[in-house]
């Protein structure tokens, strides 16, 4: 059966670093007794919290072969490797898709030359713009506060109450 294996590599590990510590783990799953099909990298993403102090990880996707007894100990290796900050193991049922889904806010990798590759095609997100900046009211005096209030409560909608 196909496994689909989403793994968070820490910040700690450069751009550079994350083609070699997704092969290290790609070995590890190897000698669980996984047949490794695709290795893909979606690129590094601000996590929704901290995980150990980690505000950032770089999410690479692996889809395996391995029958359904091996992946208990592919799960253990997961948990035990040092560059694995957080992972997930989803059953393909229909094997591996044709289209990977990318992260919305996704950062492509560092290319050979050291900067970052981006699809053709592909649009940034546009920013938004500020908010205009609020006019300050000056306070009132109590006597003012006094008299509003008075005129809210004669009101109409008052006396319908």
């Amino acid at each position: 059966m196909i496994y689909e294996i989403l793994t968070i590599v820490p910040a700690k590990f450069a751009d550079t670093e994350i083609d070699a510590v997704s092969e290290r783990i790609a070995k590890q799953i190897a000698a669980a007794g996984g047949k490794i099909e695709k290795t893909e990298n979606l690129g590094k993403l601000k996590l929704a919290y901290a995980i150990d102090h980690v505000r950032y990880g770089t999410y690479v996707l692996f889809y395996i072969e391995a029958a359904q007894e091996i992946m208990a100990k592919v799960d253990q290796v997961m948990r035990l490797a040092d560059e694995v900050l957080r992972h997930i193991i989803v059953a393909l049922p229909k094997g591996i898709p044709a289209h990977t889904a990318r992260p919305t806010s996704y950062v492509p990798p560092l290319n050979a030359e050291g900067r970052r590759s981006s699809e053709k095609g592909e649009e940034k997100a546009p920013r938004h713009e500020a908010a205009p900046a609020k006019t300050e009211e000056k306070p009132l005096s109590t006597k003012a506060l006094d008299k509003k209030l008075d005129e809210i409560l004669d009101s109409d909608i008052m006396k319908s109450i």
